[in-house]
């Protein structure tokens, strides 16, 4: 059986977290429901590179999660709906799992797209991470119902168990984290903040933080966009380089937030990381996902307002964070992703599911199938295409300055060459009109005497 799962392929490690996440927990429902690993193989596929041989050659596709729905920036919404065209050709049994909203903002014909798509045979469940009520509009017709499940980052802690345990035995002292991310983002969720406004936010924090002796790392989740972001900002509000972390790997990215006893997030993966590694965080609201993270873990109060998100208000719920000992993440909100892959996929595979595994028995197979290498290096490849699509980015915008700036001048020595040409016959003109005038002085000067011997020699 050949098992394709589609997944968000990006630098912002939250992503590849994702995707790293919703594998184990597929191999380890595939064991609960007795599937041998000889008799199954999974690959993998970026959604914004659709690969049509690989969709073709599959059994089963599997959507990992994330914020794939919704129409939005990210431009996922005509990728899902050729994937799953393709899939109905083939009678290719497709399950939507923890898929995020996002922006679920439809209209009239972008929603019965949507439903069109819910309604197409291929497609045998859907789960979300947020809110199953936000699709109930569009899933009329339907022959599933949409259910409500965990992100599948909620299970890091236990692929990544032996550098959480590492980390932490190292550590020493209590240390906040404090995530950073790009201007840009703010605009993109239609928020009028800028980088520098983020700086300056930063800034008056840490200053509150030195007066109360609050030790802080400034972190990102990866991204190109987001560790220049970083650098802009600890550049300009001096941030020491020994409190700065910018990871080039999701591994990174866990070693760091397993380091911190709080997390003041604005990427939701930070807090989602967080929650996973038993460390309480508070995030800004800049987009709707992030209050229903917070609702379904049972912290809604940590999900801050946008415009009451001060430095003091910051500062006080820090303060709360590093107080809570005893947070932990709930095993039972785990388990709905878990318990949604075990159901979906035995139902598929008419498979018997009626022994599903415990959080236990889940979490030992998780941890016994720890991140490795191939991860890593999936990691810096993602990574280094994304840098390079970067540079490449300033290369043709370098390229078309350089056009412009070519053309410019032909433009310019074109118009100097009829400035020239216009001058001279300015100057022309001018000469040709000193002659004129100086004519015209002299029968001006001459006129007078002529009448006068007119006139005389009439009267003599």
């Amino acid at each position: 059986m050949k098992i394709l799962t589609v997944s968000f392929f990006d630098d912002n490690f939250g992503d590849m977290l994702i995707r790293i996440c919703f594998d184990r927990l597929v191999r380890t429902a595939l064991k609960n429901l007795g599937v041998d690993e000889c008799d199954y193989s999974i690959d993998n596929m970026h959604i914004k590179e659709i690969d049509e041989e690989k969709i073709s050659a599959a059994d089963l596709i599997l959507f990992s999660g994330g914020a794939m729905f919704g129409f939005n920036n990210l431009g996922s919404f005509d990728a899902i709906d050729r994937i799953t065209a393709l899939a109905e050709e083939k009678n290719t049994p497709v399950v939507f799992c923890s898929l995020g909203i996002n922006n679920m903002h439809a209209n009239e014909e972008s929603g019965a797209r949507l439903n069109e798509i819910l309604r197409r045979t291929c497609v045998r469940a859907m789960s979300v991470r947020e809110s199953a009520e936000v699709f109930t509009p569009f899933s009329e017709g339907c022959s599933f119902d949409i259910v409500s499940v965990c992100d599948p980052a909620v299970w890091a802690k236990h692929i990544y168990r032996s550098e959480v345990q590492e980390v932490r035995s190292a550590k020493q002292g209590r240390i906040v984290g404090l995530n950073v991310v790009r201007g840009g983002l703010f605009k993109a969720n239609g928020i009028k903040w800028t980088l520098d406004d983020e700086g300056e936010f930063f800034q008056k924090l840490i200053e509150l933080y030195d007066r109360e002796g609050i030790d802080y790392r400034f972190f990102t989740n990866g991204s190109v966009l987001d560790n220049n972001s970083m650098g802009y900002i600890a550049k300009h509000i001096g941030v020491p380089v020994d409190k700065v972390i910018t990871p080039d790997s999701t591994r990174e990215v866990v070693r760091a937030i397993a380091g911190f006893d709080a997390v003041i997030a604005i990427r939701m993966h930070s807090a989602i990381i967080s929650y996973a590694l038993d460390v309480p965080s508070i995030d800004m609201v800049w987009n709707e996902k992030i209050p229903y993270f917070y609702q379904n873990t049972g912290y809604p109060d940590r999900a801050l307002a946008f415009e009451y998100c001060t430095p003091e208000v910051v500062l006080r719920m820090t303060q709360e964070l590093l107080d809570d000992s005893g947070f932990h993440a709930d095993e039972s909100y785990l388990m709905t992703l878990y318990d949604y892959l075990y159901t979906t996929l035995g139902a598929i595979l008419k498979k018997p599911a009626d022994s599903r595994y415990d959080f236990a028995e889940v979490s030992h197979l998780m941890s016994m199938q720890e991140s490795g290498i191939a991860d890593d290096v999936t990691d810096y490849r993602t990574k280094l295409s994304r840098s390079q699509y970067c540079y490449r980015a300033l290369f043709d915008a370098d390229i078309e300055r350089r056009r412009q700036i070519k053309s410019l001048k032909k433009e310019v020595k074109e118009l100097n060459k009829q400035l020239k040409e216009s001058q001279k016959k300015y100057e022309k003109l001018e000469q040709e009109s000193e002659k004129t005038r100086q004519q015209l002085d002299r029968i001006n000067s001459r006129l007078p005497m002529r009448v006068y011997h007119k006139l005389f020699h009439k009267k003599a």
